[in-house]
């Protein structure tokens, strides 16, 4: 599956191709905008991942929920309140791997240049 082969966005004991997203940032460094935690996310994906995302089809990226999804969830705070991403990315306080979704389509729009 797609998601399954974005190795450098999960934490493993393997060395690191990008920066990971691994632990939770401080919360004096969450992002408070889509826009930033999509920022953040292309300094840290791989060239291929950045590829793997932008060839995928909208419909398949429900697929990167799992993954990706719970990696962003955690990293950027958002199963910690990070309530103003929660504002950003739904518009009122929803569930994290809601945010997280809507994160991943941002990223998947950006790379598509749109």
């Amino acid at each position: 599956m797609i998601a399954e082969k974005m190795s450098a966005l999960i934490p493993s004991d393997s060395p690191p191709k990008s920066k990971k997203l691994s632990g939770t940032l401080p919360r004096s460094q969450w992002p408070e905008t889509v826009g930033e935690t999509v920022e953040d996310l292309l300094s840290r994906l791989s060239p291929q991942d950045k590829e793997m995302i932008r060839a995928t089809r909208r419909e398949d990226l429900i697929l990167f929920r799992r993954g990706l999804g719970r990696s962003i969830s955690k990293h950027y705070g958002l199963n910690q309140g990070n309530r103003r991403l929660f504002m950003a990315a739904c518009g009122r306080r929803c569930n994290p791997a809601d945010a997280a979704f809507r994160i991943i389509e941002s990223l998947w729009l950006r790379l598509r240049g749109n």
